[in-house]
């Protein structure tokens, strides 16, 4: 996973927050127990987000108790107790880090390459542990993966352009992800959550990877689309064109506009009154904030960059 789906923390209740530090905590304590204490390593929590999703989904209550770990043995701390949602967070997690791993190994290189085929026997140990424990639920998001970097690799051999496309095949794998053994309407929300939030981890990985993808030669399609004129050299960085920034923005933010209708709907039909208010806080307040970080950090500092740009294109 990618650490983009976070939420916006001085906006949370105290307890709010408490319960988001426990589900990941929560999270870990599954992965380590169920699938090697070494796929911990590999956590993100963008696991918070679909953990909870899926809580309020079943109906699930989260049960937090203070425990020490192994990362903090001197002072206990929140952890939601083991529950279904937890452990299917955990398989999820492990088979999607997998599958970015593998990609890894194919399309990187250098110390990133190296990094994946060291990461990768331990990442594989994982996943296949998730595989024989996660039962069909964790057999469906192995499926939709495989289907959906398939296609996504077939984008990237024929060099597609289209950010669009290449967003929504990874936003149809993480909508098979969070609807893994749902059915009904059920189903339908948590497909349509899961859609936008693929959507938009794509786009903003695309975008915060750019510089580094045009060094690389790696695919990325925001470079594809605008070109070389996409990144403007400032001092001894490279970024993004303010203009181009502001574009995906928009389009990451019409994406985010899909996401609170359908919590609306999955809070409405019961839940925990925290787990609903944290689900809130991440699609109204944490992913529009993480995606405005992310893109600010990579634009380039002078808006006249791009009208400079923009103009040398008219002239050609």
């Amino acid at each position: 996973m990618f650490g983009y789906v976070k939420p916006q923390k001085d906006e949370l209740k105290v307890r709010e927050y408490e319960l988001y530090r426990a589900i990941y905590c929560g999270i870990c304590k599954s992965t380590g127990g169920s699938l090697g204490c070494a796929s911990k390593l590999f956590l993100s929590y963008d696991s918070v987000f679909l953990a909870s999703v899926r809580m309020i989904s079943s109906g699930e209550v989260p049960e937090i108790r203070r425990e020490r770990c192994f990362f903090h043995p001197l002072r206990k701390r929140p952890v939601c107790a083991d529950c279904s949602s937890l452990r299917f967070a955990a398989a999820a997690s492990a088979v999607l880090t997998h599958a970015k791993v593998k990609d890894d190994l194919c399309d990187e290189r250098g110390f990133k390459k190296f990094a994946a085929r060291l990461a990768s026997p331990l990442t594989g140990g994982a996943a296949k542990k998730a595989l024989k424990r996660g039962g069909e639920e964790a057999a469906e998001i192995n499926r939709a993966t495989g289907s959906s970097l398939s296609r996504l690799a077939e984008l990237e051999k024929a060099g597609s352009p289209s950010l669009d496309e290449a967003a929504g095949c990874f936003g149809d794998l993480t909508a098979s992800v969070f609807s893994a053994g749902a059915d009904g309407d059920t189903a339908r929300i948590l497909r349509e959550i899961g859609r936008s939030t693929g959507r938009f981890i794509y786009a903003v990985d695309a975008a915060d990877d750019a510089a580094r993808d045009a060094k690389s030669k790696n695919y990325n399609p925001i470079l594809l689309t605008w070109g070389e004129d996409a990144l403007v050299k400032e001092g001894r960085d490279v970024r993004v064109r303010h203009d181009v920034c502001e574009a995906i923005l928009r389009g990451v933010m019409l994406d985010l506009g899909r996401l609170p209708p359908a919590a609306e709907l999955l809070c409405d039909g019961g839940g925990d009154p925290d787990l609903c208010a944290l689900v809130r806080n991440i699609v109204y307040l944490g992913m529009p904030a993480e995606a405005n970080r992310v893109l600010s950090k990579n634009a380039a500092t002078d808006r006249c960059a791009a009208t400079t740009a923009e103009g040398g294109d008219r002239s050609d």
